[in-house]
């Protein structure tokens, strides 16, 4: 069930509209999945890609998917394909998804996501933070230095996206360090520590 177009188109709300077409084994014509992602979803999304995205680099494929509002997209390191699902009602759509076009796509969705991260009120100090994290040592002993750079741009801007939100929640201890001209250490700490823990996480290098 190879697809034909898939395409996301960025909204005014922070949201998306995802639409796949795509033809299915035994049918005639094209069919279509299509759905309206709220802002968080879009985030959600944009998350799953990343993190697909750097663990291929490092050719770390495990299983993984994500989940909004009867929206379903999965990796499987044994299929060529991303397989999409939608349940609307007791309508169920799946189709597959070449990875290629599924990355292709949603790098202009990550693009609008970390714009939006860097312009909230804690956005440029942790842009800052951010980039004084120094790598891990054994990113550029497994990929070399041009491969490493490129994995560690991808760990800052899943952090900016997860850590933007985190200290836009109300009463965020990350926000409050943030914001204070004494806690400027700890807030540094914080980033770092988040990073390499984010790195043990998705990539196979040791916090």
């Amino acid at each position: 069930m190879p697809a034909q177009i898939f395409s996301m188109e960025a909204r005014e709300n922070g949201g998306a509209r995802l639409a796949l077409n795509y033809k299915h084994a035994g049918r005639s014509g094209i069919q279509r999945i299509s759905c309206d992602l709220p802002q968080a979803g879009l985030l959600q999304l944009v998350l799953f890609a990343e993190a697909l995205s750097l663990r291929k680099r490092f050719g770390r494929l495990i299983a993984s998917d994500v989940s909004i509002d009867g929206l379903k997209i999965s990796y499987d390191p044994a299929r060529r394909d991303l397989q999409v699902e939608r349940q609307a009602g007791y309508s169920r759509q799946t189709a597959g998804l070449p990875i290629a076009d599924f990355h292709f796509e949603m790098a202009g969705m990550t693009d609008i996501c970390i714009a939006w991260a860097e312009v909230t009120k804690n956005g440029p100090a942790l842009k800052r933070l951010l980039a004084e994290c120094a790598a891990p040592a054994e990113l550029e002993r497994l990929l070399g230095r041009d491969e490493a750079d490129l994995a560690m741009h991808q760990l800052r801007e899943i952090a900016v996206l997860l850590l933007a939100q985190e200290a836009s929640t109300r009463g965020s201890a990350l926000a409050r360090k943030l914001r204070g001209k004494k806690s400027q250490d700890q807030a540094r700490e914080a980033v770092s520590g988040f990073v390499l823990e984010l790195a043990a996480e998705l990539v196979p290098v040791s916090a």
